[in-house]
Formats: C-alpha cells, sequence, structure tokens
C-alpha cells in the first residue's frame, strides 16, 4: 500500500512541479513575512507576537491556497489518470492528501520560519518548536475549511462562494495592512489596560497562540494539544472529503452576461476592430464560465478592497476622499492575476480555434483585452463608482470613477503582453505558466497607482472643468497606448 501511494504521489510531485519549484513566490513571502516579524517582536509580548504570527501566516497561506494552489486543493489533476492505476479510492485520497501536506509544508516554511527565527526571547526553544508546529497545523486546518466550504457550495452556489472568497482575501490583506497598527492594541491588551473584545473568542488564531504561551487576563485558556487536534481533524477532512471532478455542463448564459449584452453590442459596433472581434466576442463569452479562472481570479477583488478597509474610517471629509481615489486607482494591482489565468481552460484541446485564425496576434490580443473591459472592468467600475457616491456624493464619483477605469484600462494594456503567456483560453488550468515576481509587481503598482490617486484628487478636487480635462488626458493616453500595441505584432 505505502508504495503503491508513494508512486502516485511521486508522480503527482512531478507534474505539479514541471516547471520547477515555486522558490520566488515563497522566498517573497518569507521576505515578507520576516520584516513584519521583525517589527513585531519588540513591541509585544509572547503571547502577542504569537498571535501576530499565527494570524500572519494565516493570511498569507489563505491568500496562496485562494490563488496559485487552489486548483490542487480543489480537485485532484490527475484523477482520471490514478483511476487507471491499479489502487485503490483510499489509497488514491492519501496520495492527493500527501500532496496537498507537501505544499502546505512548503508555504508553512516560508511564513514559519522567520516567525520561529525573530521571536522574543521570551519564547523559549520549545515554544518556537510549538509555534512551527501549530503555523503547520493551522494552514492544514485553513485548507480543509476551504475545501469543505467548496464541497459544501462548488456548483450548488458558486456565486456565494465567490463572494465568500472575496469577503476571505479582503480581510486578510486588510488585516495584514493592517496590522502594525494593532500591535499597540494587542500590546495594551497584555498589559490590562484593555480589555478582550468578544471577537477574540472567534479568531482562530486566539486559541492556537494561547496554546503556545499563557494569554493575557480576559482571553481563555486553550488546550495545550489543540494543534495536534486542529492538524489532525483537518488531515481527516483532506482525506475524506473527495475532490471535485470535472463540473456538469453550465449555463452560457447568466444575469450579468444579460445586463452587459446591449453595452457588448455597442463596444463591438464601435470600439471594437474588425479583426479584433472574434477574440472579443470568444474570450467575453467563453472566459466567465471557466469555473477555474473564476475561482482563481475573482475572489482577488478583495485586494483593492482591502486596501480602503485598511485604512477606512468614520469620520467623511478629504481624508475619507483620498481613500476612495486609492480606492478607484488601484484595482489595476489584481490585474496581473487576472491577466495571467486568461489562457486557462478547462478544454484546452479546442486553442486551434485561435491557432488556425486568420488574425494577426495583436488582433487577438487587442480583442481580448477589450473584452476583459467590458466584462470584468466596468461592472468592477460600477460597484466602486456607486461605493464613493454613496459615501462621497455623486459629483464625487463622476469626477474620478472615468478616469480610474480608464488607467486601469491602460495599465491592462502594458501588462498584458508581459503576464500572458498563451493565446486566450488554450492552455489547462493547472498548467499556466506564472513566471512573475508577484510581490515586487504588485507592491510597485500599489505605489505608483497610490501616488497617482494622491495627483488626480489633487487636479480634479476644485472644478468640473479640471476633472474634465484629467480625464480626456488619461484617454488620449489610453488611445495612445492601444495603437502602439497594435504596432506590436510580436507577442501574443
Amino acid at each position: 500500500m505505502a508504495r503503491r501511494i508513494s508512486a502516485i504521489l511521486r508522480a503527482r510531485l512531478a507534474a505539479q512541479f514541471s516547471g520547477g519549484p515555486p522558490w520566488a513566490a515563497l522566498l517573497a513571502q518569507g521576505s515578507f513575512a520576516a520584516v513584519l516579524c521583525l517589527l513585531a517582536r519588540d513591541t509585544v509580548g509572547p503571547w502577542g507576537y504569537a498571535l501576530f504570527a499565527l494570524s500572519l501566516s494565516g493570511g498569507l497561506v489563505l491568500l496562496s491556497l485562494l490563488g496559485e494552489f487552489g486548483g490542487v486543493l480543489r480537485r485532484d489533476p490527475a484523477g482520471d489518470w490514478a483511476e487507471a492505476l491499479p489502487s485503490s479510492e483510499l489509497e488514491r485520497r492519501l496520495a492527493h492528501f500527501a500532496l496537498i501536506a507537501v505544499l502546505l509544508m512548503g508555504l508553512s516554511l516560508a511564513v514559519g520560519v522567520p516567525a520561529v527565527l525573530f521571536a522574543p526571547s521570551a519564547l523559549g526553544w520549545l515554544q518556537r518548536a510549538v509555534m512551527f508546529a501549530a503555523v503547520l497545523a493551522q494552514s492544514i486546518g485553513l485548507a480543509a475549511g476551504l475545501l469543505a466550504i467548496a464541497a459544501l457550495l462548488g456548483e450548488r452556489a458558486e456565486g456565494l462562494l465567490v463572494l465568500l472568497q472575496t469577503a476571505i482575501v479582503a480581510v486578510a490583506v486588510s488585516a495584514t495592512l493592517a496590522s502594525l497598527r494593532l500591535l499597540g492594541w494587542v500590546n495594551a491588551l497584555e498589559a490590562g489596560k484593555v480589555d478582550a473584545p468578544g471577537f477574540l473568542a472567534w479568531w482562530p488564531s486566539t486559541h492556537v497562540a494561547s496554546s503556545i504561551t499563557s494569554p493575557p487576563l480576559g482571553v481563555a485558556e486553550a488546550a495545550p494539544g489543540l494543534p495536534l487536534v486542529v492538524a489532525l481533524a483537518g488531515a481527516v477532512l483532506l482525506t475524506l472529503i473527495p475532490p471535485a471532478h470535472e463540473g456538469r455542463g453550465r449555463k452560457s448564459t447568466t444575469p450579468l452576461a444579460l445586463m452587459l449584452a446591449p453595452l457588448s453590442a455597442l463596444a463591438a459596433r464601435f470600439w471594437v476592430r474588425k479583426d479584433e472581434r472574434a477574440c472579443f466576442h470568444l474570450v467575453q463569452d467563453a472566459l466567465p464560465l471557466e469555473r477555474d479562472f473564476v475561482l482563481r481570479t475573482y475572489p482577488m477583488v478583495g485586494l483593492p478592497l482591502a486596501f480602503f478597509l485598511a485604512g477606512a474610517k468614520g469620520d467623511a471629509g478629504p481624508e475619507r476622499e483620498g481613500l476612495l481615489a486609492v480606492l478607484l486607482f488601484t484595482p489595476a494591482i489584481y490585474l496581473p492575476i487576472l491577466l495571467a489565468h486568461v489562457p486557462a481552460t478547462s478544454s484546452p484541446r479546442a486553442r486551434w480555434i485561435l491557432e488556425s485564425a486568420p488574425v494577426t496576434a495583436a488582433a487577438i490580443r487587442g480583442g481580448a483585452v477589450k473584452a476583459l473591459a467590458v466584462r470584468f472592468l466596468v461592472p468592477l467600475y460600477v460597484v466602486l463608482g456607486g461605493l464613493a457616491a454613496v459615501l462621497a456624493g455623486p459629483d464625487f464619483a463622476l469626477r474620478l470613477a472615468p478616469a480610474g477605469f480608464l488607467i486601469t484600462l491602460v495599465v491592462m494594456r502594458v501588462l498584458y503582453p508581459m503576464v500572458v503567456r498563451d493565446l486566450p483560453l488554450s492552455v489547462a488550468a493547472d498548467d499556466v505558466e506564472v513566471r512573475h515576481d508577484w510581490m515586487g509587481m504588485l507592491s510597485t503598482l500599489a505605489f505608483g497607482l497610490v501616488v497617482l490617486a494622491a495627483l488626480a484628487q489633487y487636479v480634479v478636487a476644485s472644478t468640473p472643468l479640471r476633472a474634465l480635462g484629467f480625464t480626456i488626458l488619461v484617454l488620449a493616453m489610453e488611445w495612445h497606448t492601444a495603437r502602439r500595441d497594435r504596432a506590436n505584432p510580436s507577442v501574443v
């Protein structure tokens, strides 16, 4: 039995890491965790540090499980191949769990080793070892929870699943961004200066941290063996819940597609060039029906929302308007993730449709960009613009939302040839190549777009005429970028 499980696991590991292990992503996560842990070690006590390190590691692991490694968690990519082998169902499930465990171990090492190395001296080596075991146990528990949610909702309520995952991303990222501000509050809690709020009892990392070292007054004690219990329960769930098979046929139309139909027809008539229309309609109609694409990319809308949640305060005024300006200009932060999965499909053998199309690569690229703008950016900016109108007034939303949309479209045109490695809808979801330094790219985009948002708010704050002039300037940038893109036929 062990030999068969080992053989299946080796084959799956070879397939999963055919392009090499994701060292860059793991090192980026480890570096980020190390910086934050160094800042936290001298600010809080042992329990506060354990709570901070576990919450940080949980957030980073969640983002990875909802993104790059989500496909392995949700389904067995080699299920059909494994079923043809002389092995039992239990052996195949154990091999699949072993693959997930290897991935979780890598993620836990990336964020757990810095947390252990930079822990305050008050935590002994035994407690540090327990902390690392707790990071791994928490990762297993989070993976089991996500798999259970996906199995419960899945095809039954995919929209609810996407909304839930988007909320998880927004909370995880915003909590990470606001974590340094919360360290002072944790320090006051440890000193007994503030009372423990009720939500701490519902925060998973609280109970795990309390099993490592004594919690402050007002925080419930935890069982010493809690990490082991979490790991065992998660392992059982990951083994018992079967990976999802390929879904049944899905509806070819959705309510959102019906609402966007008039806009799509106008875009196809007046904006999309003749040689771009085939790819435009293919990407617009087929890409939103790809389940892997939806589950991997839609929740990442929580990234720009997280920036707003991290800095939002109750008072209206210039500060809130500044945050809303950032919210309207930072959706491009999530574009690399969206664009990288444009080639993803469950039917890669149909790639001949585009390979044999009598159009240039520039036309395919242009049609795909315009389809993404109509199908994804327009609904997103309707929501963000509505939020800005409610919180800062319709005048503010009308001044900044169009310019933010156009800036995001310009960034999409620039990023598309850098990120997209193949034709749209031409590669199996698990074979999509992601070769970028995501942390570096996302941080560069975030910095540049925040500066641009501040500049835009300053320029358009006084009169609608300035806002119109700024929007026309950005529109000219988009036209120039599109023209230059059509003249570059060398990339897909």
